[in-house]
């Protein structure tokens, strides 16, 4: 092989390389399924009033993982666990925490921490893992 002709077949190598890697971070498939997270977030900051969209957007793709058998991306259970905590739904809001922890053993510290506050909180008088007024403001 000549010199001009291995020039040419690396330089045409070298492109068919950088095509293939480019389609291949082009794809529209990510490594987890995020349901319209990021679009209901920015909208549940821009007009807290949309909380509830949010809320229930989470319930829908999280039901959706679980009926197609796929894991859910991480941190979705703890915003959805966050979400009942605000609406005073605190039962509810550990029971994500556990499973976000057991799905992202990378979580256990903080969801031990939400958890275990959580958990005295209800053990205190009156603390019956409904809305406590005083942890909202």
């Amino acid at each position: 092989m000549d010199r001009h002709t291995f020039f040419a077949t690396c330089k045409w190598t070298a492109m068919g390389a950088v095509l293939a890697l480019a389609t291949g971070c082009a794809s529209e498939s990510g490594l987890y399924q995020w349901g319209g997270y990021d679009t209901a977030l920015y909208s549940a900051y821009k007009n807290p009033g949309n909380v509830v969209t949010l809320q229930t957007k989470l319930e829908q793709h999280i039901a959706a993982m679980g009926t197609a058998r796929q894991k859910v991306a991480p941190g979705l259970h703890a915003e959805l666990g966050s979400l009942y905590l605000q609406a005073g739904r605190n039962d509810e809001a550990i029971a994500q925490y556990r499973l976000e922890r057991a799905l992202w053993p990378e979580s256990q510290t903080l969801m031990d921490a939400l958890i275990q506050t959580l958990e005295n909180r209800n053990k205190k008088p009156g603390g019956t893992g409904q809305k406590n007024t005083e942890a909202a403001s």
